[in-house]
């Protein structure tokens, strides 16, 4: 919608505009193809942030798509610090929005799997949405009310704590219903940062971050077993958690800088701007 005016402005102004193109605006099924074509078409230039996403946008719209760029979302590395996960207590932490792409639900019969097997651990949900209800009754029903507590939306400050003190950060994405999907989820690169080793599914850019056995270890989605046999790999073995968080944090240096990143964005659109503006 932000773009829908931006273009019509742009129009008005005679002035170029760009934009970036996010999961929701690529894969939801309300996207109309005929609209996101004519955005691609007329803007000066358009980010999206992961190479999934950049060749679904090549292969689907053609020449159109052209000159998409895939920028990575940046972060403020002094605000990530890293500290080595050797020491954590078994708590596992995932954050997002309570929607069905999130993959909440294979979490928690991945913590049943868990709780089945006597691992000792905790998990806390961070987030809100529409599906909190039924989360929280999955939860009860499994036995599982006094090991995972839903913790609802808390400021970043708290969600850094949180992601630094655990020793696990899981992000169990899926393609909903609906067709939408993750593009590469911000919270990963985050916990990479500060050190929490991450599992996450094989979906869309995610691999682009976490490279299985590398800096982090990915199962397929809609797999609970899958998904609580890496978890407890992590929680169990605190050198391997040290050596795939090690990996992750020179990766987001490298991939993931703000400044770095906003510096490429800065001569894309200094490169897209007509000398008579």
């Amino acid at each position: 919608a932000a773009t829908s005016v931006a273009r019509m402005a742009a129009r008005f102004a005679g002035l170029p505009y760009t934009f970036t193109a996010h999961a929701r605006d690529i894969f939801h099924k309300k996207t109309q193809a005929d609209d996101l074509r004519c955005k691609l078409r007329d803007a000066a230039a358009v980010i999206t942030v992961s190479e999934y996403n950049l060749n679904f946008l090549r292969e689907t719209y053609g020449s159109v798509a052209a000159r998409v760029e895939r920028v990575h979302n940046g972060l403020d590395l002094a605000r990530f610090p890293y500290t080595a996960p050797d020491h954590r207590t078994n708590v596992i932490v995932a954050i997002g929005r309570l929607v069905e792409k999130k993959g909440f639900s294979d979490l928690i019969d991945a913590c049943a799997v868990l709780a089945r097997g006597d691992t000792e651990f905790r998990c806390e949900i961070i987030g809100t949405g529409e599906l909190v209800v039924d989360l929280r009754g999955q939860a009860e029903r499994l036995g599982l009310k006094n090991r995972i507590k839903f913790m609802g939306a808390l400021p970043q400050t708290d969600v850094i704590e949180h992601v630094r003190r655990a020793a696990v950060l899981v992000a169990p994405s899926v393609i909903g219903s609906d067709g939408n999907r993750e593009g590469l989820p911000t919270v990963l690169p985050e916990a990479m940062a500060l050190g929490t080793p991450c599992v996450a599914t094989t979906l869309t850019g995610i691999p682009e971050a976490i490279q299985d056995g590398r800096t982090g270890l990915l199962v397929s989605p809609h797999d609970p077993p899958s998904l609580a046999a890496a978890i407890k790999r992590l929680l169990v073995n605190p050198a391997l958690r040290v050596e795939l968080a090690a990996r992750a944090r020179n990766l987001a240096e490298t991939d993931f800088d703000l400044y770095r990143n906003t510096r490429h964005l800065r001569e894309i659109f200094a490169g897209s701007v007509p000398e008579a503006h």
